[in-house]
Formats: C-alpha cells, structure tokens, sequence
C-alpha cells in the first residue's frame, strides 16, 4: 500500500508537541515502576512468583475492558477531557502503590493503572492523529510512540537506582510527582471536540471498522510485537537474574546492567519508530513492515540464546528495530482506514487487542518457566512472532486508505465529449 504523495509538506502544530510532552511525562511515570515490580512483589510483599504474571495481565485485562470505551467517549466528547480522566487514575494509582503491603491492594492499584493506560493512550494517539497532516500520518504516529519510548530509555536507570539506593516506594513516589506534572501539562491543551458527522454510532462504528481489511492487519501486525513487548518487560527481569546474563558487565555498569538493557530497547524505539514511520508515508507501509518483520524474529532467537552481557544486549536491539518497525505500522494503518471522527475508536480495537495479548502472554508465559530454563517460553514466542506477522503483512497488501477513498468520490467527472458527426 502507498500513500497520495504532496507536493507540500504541512507543518506539526504546536498542539501536537504538547501532546507529545504529556505523553512522555505519562509514560516516565507508568514505566519507572516496571523494572522493579517483579521484585517489589516477591521481595517486598512476600507474593509467589505467578503473582508476577497476574500483575501484568491485571492491567493489561483492564485496559482491554476500558480502551473501546474511551476511544468511543473521546470521539463524542473530546479527547482533552479524557486525557485528564485518565491521568486522574492513574495518579490515585500511583498513591496505593505507595502504601500498598499486600497483593491483594496492590492489584487494587493496577486496576487503576489499566484504566488510567488505557484512556490516556488511547485518547493520545487519536488527538496525536487529528492534528497531524495526512501526508505526515505514519511520521506523527511514529514520533508518538517514541515520545513513550523516549522515557523509557530513562526510567529503567532511574527505577533501579531509586530503588537501589532508597527503596521501593521512592520509585512509587517519584511516579506520584510525573503523573501531577503529566496532568498539568494535559490542561494548558486547547483542541477541538472531533466532528461526529462520520459516526454511526458505537456499534455501527466498530462492525464497519471490523469490516476493513486493513484494520485487520494492523491488529494483526499488533499481536506480534504486542507477545515480545510482554515477554521482555514482565519476564526479562527474571530471566537476567536466573541466567545471570550479566554476570562479565563491566563494574561501572553492574549495579545497572538489567536497567541498561531495557535503556537499550526505549533509545532505538525512539529513533526507528519516526524514521519507519516517515519513509513510510512516502514509499509504503509494506516496505517497513516486511523487514521489521525479520528484524523482529532474528531479535527474538537471538534473546533466547543470549547467554552474556553483549549476547543480551545485541538481541535487545535487533529485536527493537524490528518492533518499532512493525508497530509504527500497525497504528499508521489502523489511522488510515478510518475517518477522523473514528480515530479514538481505531486506536481502541487496536490497543485493545494489544493490551488481551499482553495480559495472556504474561499469565500463560509464566507456566513454561522451569528455573533458569526458559527454552519453553522461546519455543512458543517464535512461532507466534513468526505467523501473525506474516498474516499481517499479507492482510496489509494493496489497501486503499480512507482519504484515497474520499478523493476519489469528490473528484469531478470527466466530461464525455459526443463524436462529431461524420467521425
């Protein structure tokens, strides 16, 4: 699939950066608590190691019920307002997490993360959509994602230092203070409400989306990396500790290496996703997809084999291209097919279906971990990698976008002109 191409490029508005900044501060919040939650749980509230995976797929679950719901009340009522409401849970989250010294409270306090996730992102993206040119679509999606990735290369530094040298509820407080600033932010925004003239309704708009191929594919593309993104984040921790994969780290870095491995992953997202998303608005979605694709799979056997600090490290990136890559895609797709009173709605079924793998990959993962043997768990990644991608990108050939549609219905028709008589 190809793009109308512009003769001129339009702009990003100055809205569209302020989103990005509320987004990165969001996501420094929620992921400054990731590195350090699978020990926070078995150390500090004396939980068994399944409750890791629970963990995981409580806010994945969560998000899954909420995201539909919040794209569909960000399309009627406009995306500020939800933006807020999801900053608001996620801060009232953040507090229990302070305070939390059992499970059962603390998965209290992941619910509310899966809420705040799920309505900030959701909303975030399809503003990030409606203020952004066409022609720079893929570009805008791709600079979103890494807006997310981008404080992801400082929270695992920051989480594993907190923690080292405080405890576990400083990171929790720390978190407490991005979300305020995130919620300050949110509100100096001033944008319109989406017009709804496009709308047929929730229901009517979600069994038109679900009849787009191209919507499809990008779910399907969003399954792929949505298996690594849960592989790596909930197990990874463990997986380093187990095999001792940094065991040969250089002293400076010993104390942070785990950390540094996930830095690894956010400052690569954050370069590949703009530079895929933009060569993709100008030469087609497929020729990033497919070889993200590649990028992607090699990255996750190699993980598999990883065995040393460099061994890890070198999988982390080849995986990474590959993921951003592939999902730098899969949202400019699921925006392209859809009108921009849609948008919250297309973010939703597509994050949606993101966030159910996540929470499935996390809890059913966490069974095929014998000790430090994680061969099982790689033997089932791979495949799944491997096959949605490739559905995906099969789904993906030869679409036409909503806009193509809508030019090719206002374009005038040409005159037929009678033959002379005698002709």
């Amino acid at each position: 699939m190809t793009l109308k191409k512009h003769t001129h490029t339009q702009p990003l508005p100055a809205a569209f950066y302020t989103v990005q900044l509320a987004t990165f501060f969001f996501a420094l919040g929620l992921t400054v608590m990731i590195p350090i939650l699978p020990l926070f749980i078995t150390d500090e509230l004396g939980a068994a190691e399944h409750w890791i995976g629970t963990a995981t797929m409580t806010i994945a679950l969560t998000a899954v019920i909420m995201r539909i719901p919040g794209g569909t009340l960000s399309d009627r009522y406009g995306r500020r307002k939800l933006m807020l409401i999801g900053g608001a849970f996620s801060l009232a989250a953040t507090v229990i997490y302070v305070f939390a010294t059992g499970i059962g409270v603390f998965l209290i306090a992941r619910v509310l993360s899966g809420i705040g996730l799920a309505l900030f992102t959701t909303t975030g993206k399809a503003l990030s959509a409606d203020l952004a040119p066409p022609e720079r679509r893929g570009e805008a999606m791709g600079i979103t994602n890494a807006a997310f990735s981008l404080a992801q290369v400082i929270s695992p530094l920051l989480s594993e230092g907190l923690k080292n040298a405080v405890s576990f509820r400083a990171v929790f407080i720390v978190s407490t203070v991005l979300i305020l600033v995130t919620l300050g932010i949110t509100l100096t925004l001033r944008v319109e409400k989406p017009d709804r003239s496009d709308s047929r309704g929730a229901r009517g708009d979600i069994a038109g989306m679900l009849r787009e191929r191209g919507i499809w594919a990008s779910i399907v593309l969003i399954l792929a990396v949505a298996a690594v993104m849960a592989t790596l984040f909930t197990f990874y921790p463990l997986m380093a500790d187990r095999k001792n994969l940094y065991h040969d780290a250089p002293g400076l870095l010993s104390s942070v290496a785990m950390g540094m491995g996930l830095s690894i992953w956010a400052l690569i997202d954050t370069v590949i996703e703009p530079i895929a998303g933009r060569i993709s608005d100008r030469l087609g979605r497929l020729i990033i997809a497919a070889p993200g694709l590649v990028f992607l799979a090699a990255g996750v056997i190699a993980f598999s084999r990883a065995s040393d600090t460099l061994s890890a490290y070198t999988a982390i990136a080849l995986m990474t291209v590959g993921w951003g890559m592939v999902r730098a895609i899969a949202d400019a797709l699921a925006q392209d097919m859809v009108a921009p009173a849609l948008r919250g709605m297309a973010a939703a079924i597509l994050y949606t279906s993101f966030d159910l793998v996540v929470g499935l990959t996390a809890q059913s993962f966490s069974h095929l971990i014998d000790g430090a043997d994680f061969s099982r768990m790689f033997a089932v990644l791979t495949p799944l990698v491997i096959v949605t991608g490739s559905v995906g990108l099969l789904l993906a050939v030869r679409l036409t976008t909503h806009d193509q549609r809508v030019a090719q219905l206002v374009q005038p028709a040409v005159p037929t002109i009678p033959p002379l008589v005698g002709d």
